[in-house]
């Protein structure tokens, strides 16, 4: 079964963090993208087992993009 995005914040004009839904594991994937490369390579991302920890996790990397030059 595939993933299923519910959620993306857009850093700048080159940076995403999104949030995916993987109901064959029942887990949640955050995924960063830069340049529309997703870091990590194409199974790249963190793995979350609820909600509340994907979206904690989502907004740490927002912060850390929000730092990089190449977001802004």
């Amino acid at each position: 079964m595939a993933l299923r995005k519910i959620h993306e914040t857009r850093v700048g004009t080159k940076c995403a963090v999104r949030i995916y839904r993987n109901p064959e594991f029942d887990e949640y994937v955050v995924k960063v993208i830069v340049n529309g490369r997703v870091q990590g390579g194409k199974e790249g991302g963190a793995f979350e087992s609820d909600k509340s920890a994907a979206r904690g996790t989502a907004a740490a990397l927002v912060r850390r993009l929000r730092a990089q030059r190449s977001c802004r």
